[in-house]
């Protein structure tokens, strides 16, 4: 897997590539285009090699000058993902998993429509207190992080109160495989299950649908992904998550998801799945 350098390098080799390619398809060249907008050359000739990375008003000029006012904005979004497109785990768990859950709170609370893909485990906005400290723990345990499963799950749980946000709509997609993995014991399965089922058809702004094992389907995402409304997409994966805010990956995932709905099953038929997974 690259690490955070390698891939914030390549990040920032594409974004060098697109900017060269404006400037060559431009009247300009990089003497001309420094005397244009008044800055030294030998800006313009790190920022094209990829040694400097622009900033965002760098690119806002660069496009004017070049007559590319279109691609600002995935630009834009180039330069910020260069900075936190990879995010390490072990970084922000470097003190436990409380601060990880504190972490999401803004987005929670600056995000209108979530399109939440859940391959396994069940997602965290919709786990019970039992279900949410055994992942915790489980995920601790595993990656050798001090032990703040209690306080951690306290924080997540809280995260479920902008479920009662009518003004927040929340679209969830989630495997089969899920309902069959063993958090709990068997009691705190049923409970985790009853819990979901809850949420099949009993909140108006709350969509579950179950993606069966079996469904045809054109697409097979490995990763569970959140899609905060179609602004950006955290894909999560066992080192780390990326933050992704390309607008065109964002489309990407965005057609991923519709996918993954039209293959799922609602209401009576996604009740009976999850009935069907209880011990």
């Amino acid at each position: 897997m690259p690490t955070t350098k390698e891939r914030a390098d390549e990040a920032a080799r594409i974004l060098a590539a697109r900017l060269r390619q404006l400037l060559s398809e431009s009247p300009l060249n990089t003497i001309s285009l420094a005397a244009e907008v008044g800055w030294a050359k030998s800006k313009v000739s790190k920022i094209q090699n990829g040694v400097q990375i622009p900033t965002e008003k760098d690119i806002r000029v660069w496009c004017e000058a070049t007559g590319n006012d279109k691609s600002v904005p995935d630009l834009i979004a180039a330069v910020r993902n260069i900075d936190d497109l990879y995010i390490q785990w072990r970084r922000i768990e470097q003190t436990g998993l409380r601060r990880v859950q504190e972490s999401f709170q803004p987005q929670y609370e600056g995000t209108s429509e979530f399109r939440i893909f859940q391959h396994s485990p069940i997602p965290s906005l919709l786990q019970t207190p039992a279900y949410a400290k055994a992942h915790l723990t489980s995920i601790m345990r595993f990656r050798e992080v001090p032990d703040d499963a209690d306080d951690a799950a306290k924080e997540r749980i809280k995260h479920q109160q902008h479920l009662a946000d009518g003004g927040k709509r929340f679209s969830f997609v989630v495997s089969e495989a899920a309902l069959y993995a063993p958090m709990l014991d068997e009691e705190g399965m049923r409970e985790q299950l009853d819990r979901l089922i809850h949420f099949v058809g009993g909140q108006v702004n709350v969509s579950l649908g179950i993606l069966p094992l079996a469904a045809p389907r054109t697409v097979w995402p490995w990763e569970g992904f959140w899609i905060y409304d179609a602004d950006e997409v955290r894909p999560d994966l066992v080192a780390g998550q990326i933050r992704n805010r390309q607008p065109v990956d964002v489309a990407h995932y965005l057609k991923t998801f519709e996918h993954l709905v039209e293959a799922s099953a609602y209401g009576r038929t996604a009740q009976n799945l999850i009935e069907a997974a209880k011990p």
